[in-house]
């Protein structure tokens, strides 16, 4: 399996995971040439994506949907209210793309031997969900867009093999910057984003169940950088005798272009 980050941060999203049994793409929230690019940059062509599942419907998670389905059209899964927001977005029908409603907490087969997992998250978009991938002998997780991790996001998360997780926002920088009051107040609520502490503890808990593979994503561009989030991160579990690249592996993705995969 592989976990590859086309593109991750506040700007937009798209990540590809790799089976032996299919190709999934979690999110289109950049235009479809540069989605289109990204895969034939880590060598996969678009046509051959079979599978789309949407986390939520805000902007930066569906902005290049609407052209990629109908030039490459695969099987599309979303929530119900989450379909409710995207097909808003659509300015054509899809009529070779049978959207498929998934149920958080119930497990959809893409193939033999390949289950998605949604469970929901604590986020201001309705029906917003993160995803998790199980093969027969693997489990990956893509969780980001979240206030705060809940224990059914945790269960799901303990002992799988990696993970794309949110570090969103550096809370000083948040606190200090140019941001509307409002504004800062929903990112560090209940419904927004996890700052690089929050990841810091959640990423803590996995490796007390098994995980070792991370990669810190959804960086936002105006209250964070990959140095202060890595460093949070890292920071944090050092206290705990944790050490990068002998205990866990740990990357930051890239706001704009691939990110070297996570093999495994």
């Amino acid at each position: 399996m592989e976990l590859v980050p086309l593109f991750s941060g506040s700007s937009g999203n798209a990540t590809l995971i790799r089976t032996d049994n299919a190709n999934i793409l979690i999110d289109a929230g950049w235009n479809c040439k540069a989605i289109v690019n990204a895969l034939n940059e880590v060598g996969t062509n678009p046509e051959d994506i079979d599978a789309v599942f949407i986390t939520h419907s805000h902007v930066d998670h569906v902005s290049g949907l609407d052209v990629f389905i109908r030039k490459y059209p695969s099987r599309l899964y979303a929530t119900e209210q989450t379909f409710r927001g995207i097909q808003k977005r659509f300015t054509k029908p899809h009529t070779l793309t049978p959207d498929i409603v998934i149920i958080p907490g119930r497990e959809t087969e893409i193939a033999p031997g390949l289950k998605v997992k949604a469970i929901s998250t604590p986020h201001d978009a309705a029906g917003s969900c993160c995803y998790k991938i199980i093969t027969e002998d693997k489990t990956c997780m893509v969780m980001t867009d979240m206030g705060y991790v809940t224990e059914d996001i945790m269960s799901a998360a303990k002992g799988i093999d990696a993970i794309l997780i949110e570090s969103n926002y550096d809370r000083r920088m948040l606190v200090y910057g140019d941001y509307p009051e409002d504004l800062k107040i929903r990112i560090a609520g209940d419904g927004g984003h996890l700052s690089n502490d929050d990841c810091a503890e959640a990423v803590k808990l996995l490796i007390d169940s098994g995980t070792r593979r991370f990669i810190l994503g959804h960086l936002s561009e105006n209250n964070n950088t990959h140095e202060k989030a890595e460093q949070t991160v890292c920071g944090y579990l050092e206290a705990f005798k944790f050490k990068k690249g002998k205990d866990y592996e740990l990357t930051v993705a890239n706001r704009y272009e691939p990110t070297p995969a996570l093999v495994f």
